[in-house]
């Protein structure tokens, strides 16, 4: 029904206003809401129309029998309230005595109540969510506010009974003027567009109760000078202050607003592309009529000045697309303007499966008719446009990339406009920097990543089966294609398909991500020269599912989540798709099985079974991506990269491996997920900055080495290069952490369990044929040496002397503890340690062999006190011959050094504060290897 009433025009600043010309223009806006109001309440169900009745009376007084109580002094009270009979009614329900007396309140806590959002337009649906600005009096305490939120979340705990989505946002008039808390909701993101928002809400808002916005009673002409015409009406009392609440004008609208706005609806387009797009092209046609553009709430409030209005003709879509429409005719956006029209048509009528009344749907469609004729749409497209709740996955991909150039030329012509640096912005704005994260992560298309239709929830018809095809053209990498039935030889050879991607894993995923699986679906996979069968691409697609679902699909969308760094969060490993081990293919003539069971250095050949990867990883920004490996090498880094790339600390559960090769699979991914798991161990209980782990690789071995939080690894191809690594000094404790098929022969990883900080370990084994010493010094360097012709005693006794020597002439930067330990290994193989303590004899001490110089190329021997320099090699003989005259003719022992005092470059250190007693010992050994020839 069309108002027509006639013209107000209230006064300029200095000039007269009419208080008859003001309470028309409140009882004109007044109606007009009511109007709106009736129109949802229309829309509604008996029990939900109860909702809307109580509203105000819930928050303007505490009943403990209402909906929402907290208790009698709860904030409440709404200036100029009075209940209607059908509001006493619907309270009388709740409590059949209950009875309304008005009382005269000295102060009333909430200002006013208002819908606003879609709720005030023909797009409203009893399944859409209202938004209520609950506005407060300012300076409420903070408990006071807390149990105002707390009745308004148990309010909307009530509306959810009645299969109400409502939403309370507590508002404090005078703080949202400022620009201080604006509210975050599903169609604003706060200070990312704060006036925008406000233009909104005068556009859209429904009057419930309470005080009236200033806004109302600024005439439209005068708007550009909002803040003097609001002085004007009150300072001249034109208007009583107590009666009306000021939210601000539009007079001073920011330039940089509209990148940060078009910034939001682009990221709101990525989960409602339709309603999003709608609202980026209004954003455009504002920015052509910079610096005054004509805002569509001001539209409004001319049309209501003016006096002929109705609810249709000022609905806020329509108002939106009729602005729209005007725009991209005058600059011939053709495409834009069709794509401007599906936007409109789905946002009224809905995407959602979910069935309309037939009173609901008639209004739509003859809403829709009305709009198709006064803006001279094709005949056909309405019929066509109706077509949308049929849409398969197909015309939604195509869709997405209509609307992924839209969304890129929306963002590119913005923020040309506001020439303002991207970066910038999001410096100074917070949730700017938010949301172009968002953007970054579902825009931006890389290689490795799968694709997200922004218009995938608009697919309402879901295949029954899904086709995989590769295709190999000549020498060129196969391609693989996805369609929804089987294909032709035509459609093959053109690759008309749903999907095109590098391997049947990407097709899968993208799949799943996109909406297309359910339980019921048939897998059929066409590969040439598969090892595959179809049924474990079926399996496949489940396991996929399964995952995807548990750490992607099921997550929220919330935009505190790229506060944090964009970290891997959880990945899954396909290992040996399509592949077949060569040591167990149709040639081989029987299984191959061994004792050693590891899949990564298997059986006497020390046989790798992994051949290659395929890596699917969620980041913590909901990124899906696929990278290959392949070899031993590519296991190593691929783990490398989870461990690096992950959230942090990792975790042994960001990790699923997948295997179906046969027979292997089951201990392929054992081996992996237990391997993975021992690194985040290690990692999750440091003992020190620099950690190491190894673990065999093929014939050889791969060293893992952690230094913070950072892991890297090297290969090590035989026993005696990794021996050689052991021993290497790193100028701080680097303990080592053994594999079970490591050194598993030796007693070496059974030693570096009881490796300790700033202790030196001496561990020794005796044989018939020589003692056998392990020594793990302050800093974990391993040595290694076997003493023939040598008793445990004198041997342990040698080491004593030469380690108190050491620590007692000051040459370690630190002063290690020193242990012995003796080892033993029983009849059945198991092996233990004891602590051992040397047995110093008078003879022991009698002859010192001191190494001493002043440069690496000038070194001597002292024997006792005698001198003798080793510039050539008869030195040798000579210090050999003296010692001998020490012992008696049947002694036959290694001789050995007592003492060292050479410059430490001679022993493989760069300066004193790097030494450490391996560096002591390997120099000695060095000596006494040529003394002992």
């Amino acid at each position: 029904m069309i108002n027509r009433l006639p013209a107000i025009q209230l006064g300029a600043p200095g000039e007269d206003i009419s208080r008859k010309d003001l309470q028309a223009v409140v009882q004109r806006f007044k109606h007009f809401n009511q109007q709106r109001l009736q129109r949802v309440q229309s829309l509604l169900q008996p029990r939900q129309q109860e909702f809307l009745k109580l509203l105000p009376l819930l928050f303007h007084q505490n009943h403990p029998l209402l909906p929402g109580f907290i208790a009698l002094d709860t904030p409440a009270g709404i200036p100029d309230y009075a209940p209607s009979k059908q509001t006493l009614d619907a309270a009388k329900q709740f409590s059949k005595g209950f009875a309304f007396k008005r009382k005269a309140l000295r102060q009333h806590p909430i200002d006013a109540i208002y819908l606003m959002g879609s709720v005030g337009s023909m797009a409203f649906s009893r399944d859409s969510d209202i938004d209520i600005w609950l506005c407060h009096a300012p300076g409420l305490a903070a408990d006071q506010l807390a149990e105002l939120e707390q009745k308004a979340r148990d309010i909307e705990k009530w509306a959810a009974s009645l299969k109400l989505e409502t939403h309370f946002f507590l508002m404090d008039a005078g703080q949202f003027a400022r620009g201080e808390n604006t509210p975050i909701s599903k169609e604003s993101s706060g200070e990312t567009q704060h006036y925008l928002l406000l233009e909104e809400f005068y556009r859209t808002s429904i009057y419930i109760a309470g005080r009236i916005p200033l806004w109302w009673l600024v005439p439209p002409e005068q708007d550009h000078q909002y803040p003097q015409y609001v002085k004007h009406l009150l300072e001249n009392r034109f208007v009583s202050e107590p009666e009306v609440i000021d939210f601000g004008g539009m007079h001073q609208v920011p330039v940089a607003e509209f990148a940060s706005a078009t910034l939001w609806h682009i990221f709101k387009s990525l989960t409602s592309p339709h309603k999003s797009l709608l609202k980026l092209f209004l954003m455009e046609s504002y920015a052509s009529e910079f610096p005054t553009p004509q805002w569509l709430c001001l539209a409004m409030k001319r049309a209501i000045y003016q006096g002929e209005f109705s609810v249709d003709s000022l609905d806020p879509y329509l108002m939106i697309y009729s602005k729209v429409d005007a725009y991209l005719r005058g600059i011939d956006g053709g495409r834009r303007l069709e794509l401007a029209r599906e936007c409109f048509y789905l946002k009224i009528v809905g995407t959602g499966a979910a069935p309309i009344e037939n009173r609901a749907r008639q209004m739509q469609q003859d809403f829709l008719r009305e709009v198709a004729e006064q803006w001279q749409w094709p005949d056909d497209l309405l019929d066509n446009l109706a077509t949308v709740r049929f849409w398969d996955i197909a015309k939604a991909g195509a869709e997405h990339a209509v609307i992924r150039q839209q969304l890129q030329q929306c963002l590119k012509m913005i923020l040309q406009f506001v020439g303002m640096p991207l970066d910038q912005a999001q410096r100074e704005n917070q949730d700017l920097k938010l949301v172009g994260r968002k953007l970054k992560v579902e825009l931006d298309l890389r290689p490795d990543k799968i694709e997200v239709l922004s218009t995938r929830q608009a697919v309402q018809n879901k295949p029954d089966l899904l086709v995989a095809a590769e295709v190999t053209a000549g020498s060129d990498a196969p391609v693989w294609y996805l369609f929804t039935e089987r294909p032709s030889a035509k459609q093959l050879a053109l690759g008309r398909a749903i999907k095109q991607g590098d391997s049947l894993l990407e097709l899968l995923c993208w799949a799943v991500i996109n909406g297309l699986y359910k339980k019921s679906i048939n897998l059929h996979v066409l590969e040439s020269g598969s090892a595959q069968a179809g049924g474990e691409a079926q399996q496949l697609l489940n396991e996929l599912n399964q995952f995807l679902t548990r750490h992607l699909l099921s997550r929220e969308a919330d935009l505190a989540i790229y506060n944090r760094p964009n970290r891997v969060q959880a990945t899954l490993l396909l290992v040996n798709w399509r592949e077949k081990l060569p040591v167990d293919s149709s040639h081989a003539k029987q299984l191959v099985m061994s004792e050693r069971a590891d899949p990564l250095s298997y059986g006497d050949n020390r046989l790798c079974f992994v051949l290659g990867m395929q890596r699917l990883s969620i980041s913590v920004w909901g990124e899906a991506t696929l990278h290959r490996y392949s070899g031993l090498e590519g296991v190593f880094t691929c783990l490398t990269e989870l461990f690096n790339d992950g959230v942090k600390p990792p975790a042994a559960d960001q990790l699923q491996v997948l295997c179906y090769t046969p027979v292997r699979g089951r201990s392929i991914v054992g081996r992996l997920e237990a391997l993975f798991a021992r690194l985040t161990a290690i990692a999750d209980r440091p003992v020190a900055p620099y950690q190491r782990y190894v673990t065999a690789a093929g014939g050889g071995y791969a060293m893992f080495a952690m230094s913070g939080e950072r892991l890297s690894y090297y290969l090590l191809d035989t026993q005696q290069q990794l021996l050689q690594e052991l021993a290497k000094s790193h100028g701080g404790y680097a303990p080592v952490f053994f594999d079970d098929y490591v050194l598993e022969q030796t007693y070496i990883p059974f030693l570096y369990q009881y490796n300790q900080p700033d202790t030196v370990q001496l561990f020794y084994h005796v044989t018939s044929k020589h003692v056998g010493v392990y020594i793990v010094d302050e800093h974990g360097a391993l040595y290694l040496r076997q003493h023939a012709n040598a008793g445990a005693e004198h041997v342990l006794a040698h080491y004593s002397v030469f380690f108190s020597t050491l620590i007692a002439q000051d040459r370690l930067p630190q002063v290690p503890l020193l242990k012995y330990y003796e080892i033993y290994r029983n009849s059945a193989g198991v092996i233990s340690c004891h602590p051992a303590q040397p047995k110093l004899k008078a003879s022991a001490m009698e002859l010192s062999v001191r190494i001493a110089g002043e440069t690496p190329s000038r070194l001597g021997v002292y024997c006792n006190e005698r001198w003798f320099p080793l510039d050539d090699p008869s030195g040798y003989g000579a210090v050999r011959q003296h010692i001998l005259g020490y012992r008696k003719a049947s002694e036959n022992y290694p001789f050995h050094i007592t003492e060292i005092e050479v410059p430490c470059q001679a022993m493989g250190a760069e300066t004193p504060d790097r030494l450490q007693t391996v560096h002591f010992l390997n120099f000695k050994q060095k000596i006494e290897d040529k003394l002992n020839i």
